[in-house]
């Protein structure tokens, strides 16, 4: 009987052990050429181009025969060139909502679904604004601005998504920069301009003069 019940607190033990646990991890796999951006339960994240990164989540205990563990998290992820999207809205969006388990390991992929412009201030000027528009060959578009607020200062960065071009569907796209008071870069007119295919992005610098 003693050896009995020596054996039952061992067992019991070993079940404590290995019957008990939480904490999953999320890998993020960009297949984008560009930074990825993300936050889950307050950890914010970048993953840097055709590269794969590991984030520890914690989550609920699992408890054996009682508990499975299961934890709803807010997961936000945006691309440079790419963005989530709903299917069943047809719309993108910033964040999903994911189901984790204790113990185990989710794998997200990240495919690039958009072209994008990139601002970079490496100047003293407060950039307050970008202009682009979008144009078919002797058919100019209609101008759009973004403003930024607050503006980007000096060594701030802003990135816009924008719709790829095709080999079916050529267009090519004029931006400009504007400070304060005037416009300190431009590219393009409506009879040329950049073209941008699927993950490509147009990087603009800002210098000082």
């Amino acid at each position: 009987m003693y050896k009995i019940k020596i054996l039952l607190v061992i067992l019991v033990a070993l079940i404590g052990l290995i019957a008990c646990e939480d904490g999953a991890s999320i890998k993020v796999h960009n297949q984008t050429s560009h930074n990825v951006y993300g936050e889950v339960d307050g950890i914010e994240f970048t993953v840097a181009g055709a590269t794969t990164k590991k984030i520890n989540v914690d989550t609920n205990r699992k408890v054996f025969l009682f508990e499975d563990g299961k934890t709803s998290k807010t997961l936000s992820l945006v691309g440079e060139t790419y963005r989530i999207w709903d299917e069943f809205y047809g719309v993108p969006q910033s964040e999903t909502d994911i189901k984790l388990y204790p113990g185990k390991s989710y794998d997200v992929f990240c495919s690039p679904n958009s072209a994008s412009v990139k601002v970079v201030n490496n100047s003293e000027y407060s950039i307050y604004k970008l202009n682009y528009r979008k144009n078919e060959l002797f058919s100019p578009g209609q101008w759009f601005n973004i403003t930024y607020d607050p503006p980007l200062e000096k060594g701030d960065f802003a990135y816009y998504h924008l719709a790829p071009q095709t080999e079916e569907n050529r267009f090519f796209y004029n931006f400009s920069v504007e400070n304060q008071d005037e416009v300190i870069y431009s590219i393009g007119n409506e009879f040329d301009g950049v073209e941008l295919f699927m993950d490509e992005q147009h990087l603009i610098i800002i210098e000082e003069e």
